[in-house]
């Protein structure tokens, strides 16, 4: 069901607005890969509004799985107390189903210590360009990949450290809050593809919607892969950074633009009041 990722593109096709969608193509949809950071959070927080509309995407049977950037130690405990069937950290590295807080590898790493003291080594040869990068607090959580913050890199720079990296043997990608040193092959998709063809193999890609907001979502926007496909609002920042764009844009940013999606998915869906929280 689900090919070999290949970052080939479908050329440059400008989302439309999301209240331009076809209704009809929202009805089939059973599970919502989205993003975490800026597309869930508001102003970095999680807000009552959008645990209510996880909670209702629940009630009415479609699944929400959180497709981060964050670290292992941060998202195994994500996936437990919030109303989701898992997620997937470290852009792909590694899943968490809920209730479980043992990871499964999504990217194979025979020698752990080894690829950390190679990953450490890629940072200090970016740091003798860049001294002013930092490696950022939760790096020391992580497993598969190693971060540094992004703040007050221009996107020239982002490029340039895009460009080191592969000089290097490694891959890199950035958020709102992060830049990523990882595997190669390890990206967003690569790491969903495999855990839809492992834990729901009974959904075709046709009813998953994935929903994103940065360049590290990227992958998630790849038409070739993910049909349907959402940014919220604030991707329009990165809009000439990526070759892949989202089918459809909210017209709301960060985690009002989640609600927004959530919306249309609802539509006709009939929550129980005991469903609603108070």
């Amino acid at each position: 069901m689900y090919r070999h990722l290949s970052l080939a593109g479908e050329g440059f096709i400008n989302p439309l607005p999301l209240s331009q969608a076809d209704s009809s193509c929202w009805n089939n949809i059973r599970l919502v890969a989205t993003d975490m950071d800026g597309t869930l959070t508001s102003k970095g927080k999680f807000t009552s509004k959008l645990l209510q509309a996880l909670e209702n995407l629940a009630a009415a049977e479609i699944k929400v799985l959180i497709v981060t950037g964050r670290s292992a130690g941060w998202v195994s405990g994500l996936s437990s107390f919030m109303p989701v069937v898992g997620a997937v950290a470290e852009n792909g590295g590694l899943f968490y189903l809920s209730g479980s807080d043992q990871p499964v590898a999504l990217t194979p790493i025979p020698d752990l210590d080894s690829h950390r003291r190679h990953l450490a080594a890629a940072f200090e040869k970016l740091q003798t360009k860049f001294p002013q990068i930092q490696e950022s607090v939760d790096n020391r959580f992580r497993i598969t990949d190693w971060t540094f913050d992004v703040a007050s890199l221009t996107p020239t720079e982002l490029q340039t450290l895009d460009h080191l990296c592969q000089e290097i043997g490694w891959g890199f990608t950035y958020s709102n809050v992060q830049c990523h040193i990882k595997p190669q092959t390890q990206d967003k998709a690569i790491g969903l593809l495999q855990v839809l063809q492992e834990y729901w193999p009974q959904y075709s890609l046709e009813q998953v919607v994935t929903v994103g907001d940065s360049p590290n979502d990227e992958s998630l926007f790849n038409r070739r892969y993910f049909p349907l496909s959402v940014g919220v609002a604030n991707v329009l920042e990165y809009a000439n950074q990526l070759q892949h764009q989202p089918a459809y844009v909210t017209s709301a940013s960060e985690g009002e633009g989640f609600c927004e999606l959530s919306n249309y998915l609802l539509q006709g869906v009939p929550i129980q009041p005991t469903d609603i929280i108070s």
